[in-house]
């Protein structure tokens, strides 16, 4: 932020004005419950879908491994449509939980639409492995049939 103020040299023409730059005060960082929030929505007695909202990344990537941890049903939809950005730590807590439902023979989706999300996905192929969905209620069909 500037602002200009009168210096207290004058010229024919006036007061000269210089230019004060006064530096902003950094706003502080959100909390990790500002940048993620997570709703765990059990769906029915099989199926559980896991809906975060926000960023998540390195600083957040803990709060959805914990979503993701404990016991699950047999069917846990993760819900990443109201996701702004995906970063690869998040994207390694979405692998290992995939990796954990495969092994404990449970299914696992997800549903993503947003650009972002979905270019990290695809270039990290984890749509090879675990299906993705545009539409929640796709993919309840879909896993819950599997």
């Amino acid at each position: 932020m500037s602002e200009r103020i009168p210096s207290t040299r004058g010229t024919r023409d006036g007061p000269v004005l210089r230019a004060v730059i006064r530096p902003g005060v950094p706003s502080p960082r959100p909390s990790d419950d500002e940048l993620l929030r997570i709703r765990r929505i059990r769906w029915s007695q099989d199926l559980l879908v896991v809906a975060a909202t926000g960023e998540v990344d390195l600083a957040t990537a803990g709060k959805l491994e914990r979503a993701l941890g404990g016991h699950l049903p047999a069917t846990t939809v993760l819900d990443l449509t109201e996701v702004g950005f995906l970063g690869v730590a998040g994207l390694r807590v979405i692998e290992a939980a995939a990796a954990r439902a495969r092994f404990e023979h449970r299914a696992t989706g997800l549903v993503a639409d947003t650009r972002p999300v979905l270019r990290l996905l695809q270039l990290f192929r984890v749509d090879a492995h675990i299906p993705v969905y545009r539409r929640l209620d796709q993919a309840i069909r879909e896993v819950s049939d599997h």
